[in-house]
């Protein structure tokens, strides 16, 4: 059986199947280069109890980094840290913004790399602190024993690990309760910041705990020390196996491009991205220590 292609000539007799072979192999040559496959998309994954808003909130960031050329998907919502972690694990989230503590699980639980700083709320890096009313009679640490502290919520960095693991460092033993228990400092949650100071200030808590910069400009309360060591604000992490060095240049660039202020201001970031001092694994490392983890 003889067999042609008009743009590459005769074929020589060979077997049906053969043949077949061969023609699917010519069409493949002689239709030329065939084009690339495009770059895989990356997801933002951010987790929040509004995700409208949060969509909101990010997308023209996804916007301004696709018309820069990069291969940006869609926000990703989660409700919980634990469903993020699981996003990442099946491949449907590529990077996220997120806290210190959040950062850690997600690299001991889901392999992310940690690769820059998000200067949220134009904030770089903080600490912590237990505060009291300015009247209190607790002077120190060591003086909260028997008596009850507020914080923010179990996954806070600010108003749970940082402050706790300053009581923790004092020798204090602490306990979940909303009463007083002896030989303990008992703690509570109050599912806010602003919580944190009204419960403390009305006196259902004997201090409480969260960032040096809520309460160091307010004169009715008086910071204990020592404070804690300073963390990132926001860490920027990536899935492990994604090509992150296009989207790293993109993200330091956007604080010196007056064209992404609003996209910046929009995204709560106003001056942008910056890079860990050093290696950012090691960075993170001592951010660990620094949160008792």
């Amino acid at each position: 059986m003889k067999f042609e292609n008009r743009r590459c000539g005769p074929l020589i007799r060979i077997g049906l199947r053969t043949a077949w072979l061969v023609l699917v192999a010519l069409h493949a040559l002689c239709a030329g280069p065939q084009p690339a496959l495009a770059a895989e998309q990356l997801n933002l994954g951010m987790i929040s109890d509004s995700p409208a808003r949060t969509i909101k909130k990010f997308a023209p960031l996804l916007d301004y980094l696709r018309n820069k050329g990069l291969p940006m998907g869609q926000v990703t919502n989660a409700r919980s840290l634990d469903e993020m972690i699981e996003l990442i694990k099946n491949k449907k989230v590529d990077f996220v913004f997120e806290s210190s503590n959040s950062a850690i699980r997600m690299m001991d639980e889901a392999g992310a790399i940690p690769i820059l700083i998000r200067e949220k709320d134009g904030i770089r890096e903080y600490n912590s602190v237990i505060f009291v009313n300015k009247e209190s009679p607790v002077k120190k640490m060591t003086d909260l024993l028997g008596k009850i502290v507020v914080f923010q919520d179990p996954e806070s960095t600010s108003s749970y690990f940082l402050p706790r693991n300053l009581l923790a460092g004092a020798g204090l033993d602490l306990i979940e309760a909303n009463e007083p228990v002896p030989g303990k400092v008992a703690y509570y949650f109050s599912r806010s910041d602003p919580n944190v100071l009204a419960h403390v200030k009305l006196g259902k808590a004997d201090a409480g705990g969260t960032s040096s910069e809520a309460v160091a400009h307010l004169p009715q309360f008086r910071i204990l020390q020592p404070e804690s060591g300073y963390v990132p604000r926001h860490v920027v992490l990536v899935r492990d196996g994604v090509d992150y060095g296009e989207l790293k240049k993109a993200l330091l660039s956007l604080a010196k491009d007056p064209a992404a202020s609003d996209v910046l201001t929009t995204a709560e970031t106003p001056t942008g991205f910056s890079e860990f001092e050093g290696d950012p694994r090691g960075a993170m490392n001592h951010v660990r220590a620094t949160l008792g983890r």
